[in-house]
């Protein structure tokens, strides 16, 4: 028996080659070896990743075989091998040897069906065997089906255009990743449909293109065995990219009909309904735009764009409806001929793309701007070459890599921590004083990140920023960072009033970046500018710890106006739910409201008021986020409050913190900032600045890691 098992990974492959396919009577099944005298109704093939129960970590392999009522064989016998030594030779004893009588089951219609006890595997990397026997009753044996490197695992749709698919086409090697042979996948994306592709599992390739059999893509690739490393868990990848514009990949769409009657949609949808995965999708994966974005007469809107998107997501979840989150990963300008960038229409397709992130709490983007394109030339290529795709060292690794805390984070419980996302602006407002305008503060989204421009010395990270609006004519000079805003100083000559701010990044590689400390680039925007909305608090909400529960206090001025207001708390600043609603008093002036949650999150809450107006308008409060350990700030105030010849602050930390002091108008615009290192206990500081301005009503703001605590004063004529 020993030599078998030494042998079952060199007969499996020959099986593979002189076994005839037998094609069940389940049209849409993937088709299983021919056996002698019988048919596999239910057998694992080679290489099939089964979707594990997320509750049990496994998996269950049903085993039936259909034999001859005339066969010579009077048992059936299932031999069961788990690779322990990891080692594809499965020189290990059997786990379990089951044998059956053939005698113990009914012939019907001159055949007999057995059914084997179902199989359980461990979703672990580890692989899997089986070898089906067939005895006969002097004992003599012939083997009739052998199946290997069998895993369980979790299941990932790769969509998009050519960067999707991701085939080698400079330095580097997918298939050198640690664990790549726990990476699985089924077919391929081939255009020509069922008829090109072989309608069996492999081992996921991340070199190839798309229409070879296995392809994953080289950042595919690189994500899913990251995956498999820090978790554990084995994957398969079902990737269906082709290049083309985002209709195409529509379940409707009239391109690219194959033979057999299937579009792009119905092709990736077919493969992974005969894989047996349709119904366990974890997650999908989107890289396409470059098509829609390349020719300004030719572009696809942005409206267009995210009405495609929309319909195609719709669909993907009615036919795989067990997807937890979509990932959007942003394009990068490029994939164009001449030397005029498409800066418009490719801005069209990269700013629906954050829309589509922004408006729905289970998408997320990845930014791509710290990909380094590489130059290609060629055939069907324009003179000069192109730069549309990446090498493998500076391109698809470093994304699969900077995608896979955003995965762990959502889908396998890693604690979210800061500097792990893209950053995209959530406010744009004129921040310069007086008239006209000269400088503008963008506002990112992760107000705990720390950015910086890299490379902080070399090309000026000015040339891929532009300002809009009014007569035009605006020369953006450069561009800063002050802790999560984004600082643009540009020229005015006609005094003209901007309406909009966008990055838009290079093509290329050698571009500055803003990054935060954890190498992720904030992705490609327009932002409009709108005045008042950087974040000054219309309601003035605190939040502090008392024991376990979290205090919120709220101020509302001019209560009237408000009919309702709505407590919301999120695990992160972009995902809230309401947790308390209370109905205005209807009382003039400025009234204050308390709500205590006895049951905050484990690790971090996030919070804001939602209040709904007369006119049903709604207004929101900051941010606030409260984490586990204490808070850092005891007690901020201002004196003296109205401020006359002098400006002082006190603050009392419970921790040693770095801070930043802001200082707002009372429209919200950001007058001056700067850090401030406090230390434990109580610091005093001048608060001069405030002496340089006109009378009127101001707000400070001190911004911690762990909190903003902010106060209105005063400034007395």
């Amino acid at each position: 028996m020993k030599q078998t098992n030494h042998m079952i990974w060199r007969i499996s492959s020959v099986l593979t080659l002189i076994l005839t396919l037998f094609v069940s009577s389940t049209k849409a099944q993937a088709p299983l070896p021919a056996i002698p005298e019988g048919r596999l109704l239910s057998w694992p093939l080679s290489d099939q990743l089964y979707p594990r129960n997320l509750n049990t970590n496994q998996a269950s392999i049903p085993v039936s075989i259909r034999m001859r009522g005339s066969t010579q064989f009077n048992r059936l016998q299932v031999q069961f091998f788990r690779d322990a030594n990891n080692n594809t030779f499965y020189d290990e004893p059997p786990v379990s040897t089951t044998t059956l009588l053939l005698s113990n089951f009914p012939i019907v219609n001159d055949s007999i069906t057995v059914s084997f006890p179902s199989y359980t595997i461990n979703a672990e990397l580890r692989h899997y065997g089986f070898i089906l026997n067939g005895l006969r009753i002097d004992n003599s044996s012939q083997q009739l089906a052998v199946s290997t490197d069998i895993v369980a695992g979790d299941t990932y749709i790769i969509q998009g255009q050519s960067n999707s698919y991701a085939e080698r086409r400079a330095d580097g090697d997918a298939q050198n990743e640690p664990n790549s042979r726990f990476i699985k996948s089924y077919g391929s994306s081939h255009p020509n449909g069922v008829s090109a592709y072989s309608r069996t599992w492999g081992k996921g390739n991340g070199n190839v293109n798309n229409a070879t059999n296995y392809n994953v893509g080289m950042w595919g690739m690189r994500l899913a065995t990251q995956i498999a490393t820090l978790e554990q868990i084995p994957v398969a990848i079902f990737c269906g990219g082709f290049g083309d514009k985002i209709s195409i990949f529509e379940s409707n769409s009239n391109a690219y009909i194959s033979t057999d009657n299937e579009n792009n949609y119905r092709r990736l949808r077919r493969r992974l309904f005969d894989a047996g995965v349709q119904n366990n999708v974890r997650g999908i994966f989107w890289w396409q735009g470059e098509s829609d974005g390349i020719i300004e007469t030719n572009k696809t809107s942005r409206t267009d764009y995210i009405n495609s998107f929309n319909a195609i997501k719709t669909a993907w979840l009615n036919d795989y409806p067990t997807v937890e989150k979509i990932f959007i990963v942003q394009i990068k300008l490029g994939c164009y001929g001449g030397s005029t960038p498409p800066i418009s229409s490719a801005l069209e397709i990269m700013q629906a793309q954050l829309d589509l992130a922004k408006s729905d709490n289970n998408i997320e983007i990845f930014s791509t701007q710290n990909l380094e394109h590489i130059l290609e030339t060629g055939t069907g290529i324009p003179p000069g070459g192109w730069y549309c795709h990446y090498g493998y060292n500076n391109g698809y690794l470093t994304a699969g890599n900077l995608f896979l805390p955003t995965v762990r984070q959502e889908l396998y419980g890693l604690a979210y921590q800061n500097n792990t996302r893209s950053g995209y602006p959530v406010a744009a407002d004129v921040t310069s004083i007086g008239f006209p305008a000269t400088q503008i503060t963008v506002e990112l989204n992760n107000p705990e990140d720390t950015y910086q421009i890299i490379p902080l010395t070399g090309n000026n990270i000015a040339e891929y920023f532009r300002v809009e609006g009014g007569g035009g004519g605006y020369v953006v000079n450069n561009v800063s960072i002050n802790g999560k805003n984004i600082i643009i100083n540009f020229s005015n000559p006609g005094n003209n009033i901007p309406t909009s701010v966008s990055y838009f990044g290079r093509q290329q590689f050698g571009a500055p970046t803003i990054e935060n400390s954890g190498g992720h680039a904030i992705v490609a925007f327009t932002q409009p500018i709108v005045g008042g909305s950087l974040p000054i608090d219309p309601l003035l909400l605190t939040v502090s710890r008392t024991g376990g529960a979290h205090q919120l206090r709220w101020k509302a001025e001019s209560n009237e106006r408000f009919d309702q207001f709505v407590v919301e708390r999120g695990e992160t600043r972009n995902s809230f739910k309401t947790i308390y609603e209370v109905y205005g008093t209807g009382q003039s002036g400025t009234i204050q409201y308390d709500f205590t949650d006895n049951k905050p999150n484990a690790t971090v809450s996030h919070y804001r008021i939602r209040a709904i107006q007369q006119d049903g308008r709604e207004l929101f409060s900051q941010v606030v986020t409260v984490n586990n350990r204490l808070n850092s700030v005891k007690e901020f105030r201002v004196y003296p409050n109205p401020v006359a010849g002098s400006a002082n602050a006190t603050i009392n930390m419970n921790e040693a913190a770095l801070a930043t002091i802001n200082l707002h108008d009372a429209s919200g615009r950001l007058l001056s900032s700067r850090k401030l290192q406090l230390q434990k206990g109580n610091n005093q500081f001048s608060l001069g600045e405030l002496l340089d301005y006109n009378p009127g009503t101001y707000i400070v703001r001190v911004v911690t890691a762990t909190e903003t605590q902010q106060i209105r004063v005063v400034k007395a004529k």
